[in-house]
């Protein structure tokens, strides 16, 4: 026979199981609808944030289209090579990127931006425009060095890899721009 005590314990433990759904449905929650106007889709105004554009390493591309390019053994070694003195090269670069993105990333803005605020996401802005510069330096040199082991064969599709991943970015910056998302990349 189930003790009275027990009994409480079960009922509350059921009631608690029809109330909690029903309160977070009637707050929006799964299945509800919220009226206040908070719910997806609202448009609360957003703080800036950082946005760190892509950027394209042909030295990566050419490792990814090994195969298309027909690269020797030999050629793919000393890519491979490049690739991670690029990568040991750029690593840091990129934590610094990804730091500043993460401590600037954009929210819903409940009141207005302080000055301070303004003023640190410039200058974070500016961190990313200069790391930006130095990566794309970094990587430039990589594909100097990976482009010169090329045959005039391999270098025309290399170059064709390169100018098609440069338009994937500029096109899904454009898409970006267009909803709302983002600024243009900088650099």
């Amino acid at each position: 026979m189930v003790s009275q005590r027990a009994f409480g314990l079960l009922a509350s433990v059921a009631l608690f199981g029809v109330l909690v759904p029903a309160a977070a449905s009637a707050q929006g929650g799964r299945g509800g609808e919220r009226s206040s106007g908070f719910g997806r889709g609202a448009s609360l105004p957003r703080a800036p944030g950082v946005d760190v554009p892509q950027v394209v390493n042909a030295v990566n591309l050419l490792v990814q289209h090994r195969q298309d390019l027909a690269l020797s053994d030999s050629q793919f070694m000393n890519v491979i090579a490049i690739k991670r003195t690029l990568d040991s090269t750029n690593a840091p670069l990129m934590r610094k990127l990804d730091s500043v993105q993460r401590l600037f990333k954009k929210g819903p803005l409940f009141s207005s931006g302080s000055p301070e605020r303004r003023d640190s996401v410039a200058e974070a802005n500016s961190l990313v425009r200069e790391t930006i510069a130095a990566v794309r330096e970094n990587n430039e040199s990589g594909r100097d060095r990976a482009y010169a082991l090329l045959s005039s064969r391999q270098l025309d599709s290399a170059h064709g890899f390169e100018a098609k991943a440069e338009q994937q970015i500029q096109d899904a910056a454009g898409q970006n721009r267009g909803q709302g998302k983002g600024r243009p990349p900088s650099g």
